[in-house]
């Protein structure tokens, strides 16, 4: 009887979450169906059946998260399902006369009961942190441990009251911020007379974390909770640090005019963006220093230049990646990343196109951004930040000119590159972009 385990999806995939079940138990499934989705911490993807038969059994539900290798269905002849509901029936009728008949010693000896009320919550408690009557995912079973949390305190949120990841971190939060709720009171004198409505919203937020009664508590998504997660740990252990230029596109803007005329309706067309990830794949191969990455005590220098173009997908930010891209023409580039973007739109994002990035740029110039800067995206040592192409009068031959100026940031691991080097790798960029036909070659 075939089991069907939690896959890893990513390479960075440690646990995963079933969004939704395609099938449900008792429908028969051929190999290749789809029975359902599962949510990683990169995106949305397919859980492919590699065998065929009847979905006997559905061991997590939806909206449960469980590590990988963890049995999540059943598929066999369907025998199983049938037996499982007859087992199922007769369990449940043996327990109707138990429970009748231990009812009554109950109810005689309740008088005699109160004499030893305290140890009864004591062995209810055990008997929930042992796991008899208490729902809780493997992963927040383990967390809880690590974190002394007892579960039978904590209300699960996850389908049927089960207590997932998210509610025994909430309460870790909650723990760690106790301190500094606690003390708050003990600096003032109490005032019983004024009613708590009266505390303004904004400080019922930074006290305590408690949102005023009116506020909409959106639960967030688990890409949007390892985004979250990631982004923090890489403000709080990469010192960033950054360098600003301003881009002539006015030859660049030109030349790509040219080359989207030719190719005709049906033809794909050469963004800005394309351009960009052409310069910068061009400008790691001068500089490689800045295509690397710091793990333990060693600098890793890549041997390939993989390129991660961020995009703004329905389950939150996603970074999908062109391999090689300084042996790719520009118009390859449109190409993949034209097809990388359809699919991060659709949740179609396969793990292969997530893997192996080295470098990333953000471009929020579409959005009209004046001038932003991004987080590095670990283990990455740089990201580029570029802004909106916009018209300004700057001085050639001391005569005032109108040109295409964009601003571009790049945000670097101070731990693997200086700002000179930075400055110099901008420079090799500014190049480029400023000579757009070199980057055709």
């Amino acid at each position: 009887m075939p089991e069907i385990t939690m896959p890893r999806l990513s390479d960075t995939m440690e646990e995963g979450t079933i969004s939704r079940w395609n099938k449900k138990p008792g429908d028969s499934v051929s190999k290749g169906d789809i029975l359902g989705e599962i949510e990683t911490d990169k995106a949305t993807m397919d859980l492919e059946a590699y065998d065929s038969g009847i979905l006997e059994k559905i061991l997590v539900q939806e909206g449960e998260t469980v590590p990988i290798g963890q049995a999540i269905a059943i598929i066999g002849s369907g025998k199983g399902a049938t037996e499982g509901a007859s087992s199922a029936s007769a369990a449940a009728s043996s327990a109707a006369p138990a429970q009748q008949e231990a009812a009554a010693p109950q109810k005689q000896t309740a008088p005699a009961a109160s004499s030893q009320a305290a140890p009864a919550p004591q062995s209810a408690a055990a008997s929930s942190q042992n796991g008899a009557s208490l729902k809780a995912s493997p992963l927040a079973r383990r967390i809880a441990e690590e974190h002394h949390v007892d579960l039978s305190s904590v209300h699960g949120t996850g389908p049927g009251g089960r207590i997932v990841r998210d509610d025994i971190e909430d309460i870790i939060e909650q723990r760690e911020n106790a301190p500094a709720t606690a003390s708050a009171p003990q600096s003032q004198p109490a005032q019983p007379t004024q009613p708590a409505q009266t505390t303004p919203a904004a400080a019922q937020t930074t006290q305590g974390g408690t949102p005023p009664p009116d506020a909409e508590l959106v639960k967030l998504t688990r890409v949007q909770t390892l985004i979250a997660r990631r982004l923090t740990e890489s403000k709080q252990t990469i010192p960033h640090f950054y360098v600003s230029s301003e881009v002539d596109m006015t030859d660049a803007l030109a030349m790509r005019k040219t080359l989207n005329a030719s190719v005709g309706e049906d033809g794909v067309k050469i963004t800005v963006n394309d351009m960009i990830v052409k310069a910068c794949a061009l400008a790691l191969e001068k500089f490689p220093e800045v295509n690397s990455s710091l793990i333990g005590d060693s600098f890793v220098r890549y041997k390939h230049i993989n390129v991660g173009v961020a995009v703004d997908a329905p389950t939150g930010l996603v970074v999908p990646v062109i391999r090689d891209a300084n042996t790719k023409g520009v118009r390859t580039i449109a190409r993949e990343s034209k097809a990388l973007i359809a699919k991060a739109r659709t949740n179609k994002l396969a793990p292969a196109d997530f893997e192996g990035g080295t470098f990333s740029v953000s471009n929020l110039g579409m959005m009209d951004a004046s001038n932003f800067i991004a987080v590095i995206n670990p283990p990455q040592a740089a990201i580029l930040a570029v802004a909106a192409t916009r018209r300004q009068f700057v001085p050639i031959n001391d005569q005032p000119v109108i040109r295409d100026i964009m601003t571009v940031t790049l945000s670097a691991d101070h731990r693997i590159i200086s700002g000179a080097l930075v400055a110099r790798f901008l420079q090799e960029v500014k190049r480029l972009l400023q000579n757009p036909f070199d980057i055709l070659g």
